[in-house]
């Protein structure tokens, strides 16, 4: 599979575009970032491939922002009530049968991380 010198660009600008905007105001680079290179992608792709630029900028913006602990203190009652209304919204789901792994429990620890 080849992938043209245009879609390389493109995806380029993208991430810059999205990440001068979490730069500016602390976060959007993923809604930005999906939804543009979801127009000349599939939104999977799009999100495979924002991986490591997420993982990269939040390592950063972790490093040089407040000290954990800190910031734990001042938003646990929103961590908390992230837990909960993530656990509330996912009873109505099925159960998944892969491995043992509920949708509900993915959620919450999707939710917690």
């Amino acid at each position: 599979m080849t992938i043209d010198m245009t879609l390389w660009i493109l995806c380029a600008a993208v991430l810059l575009l999205a990440g001068f905007v979490k730069g500016v105001i602390g976060l959007g680079l993923p809604t930005i970032s999906v939804g543009l290179l979801g127009l000349v992608m599939t939104p999977l792709q799009a999100a495979a491939l924002l991986v490591i630029p997420n993982l990269v900028t939040n390592i950063w913006q972790l490093a040089i922002g407040e000290p954990v602990a800190a910031l734990i203190r001042r938003l646990w009652p929103l961590l908390a009530g992230i837990a909960f209304g993530t656990l509330v919204g996912a009873l109505p789901l099925p159960p998944t049968p892969r491995a043992g792994l509920s949708s509900r429990s993915a959620l919450f620890w999707w939710s917690i991380r």
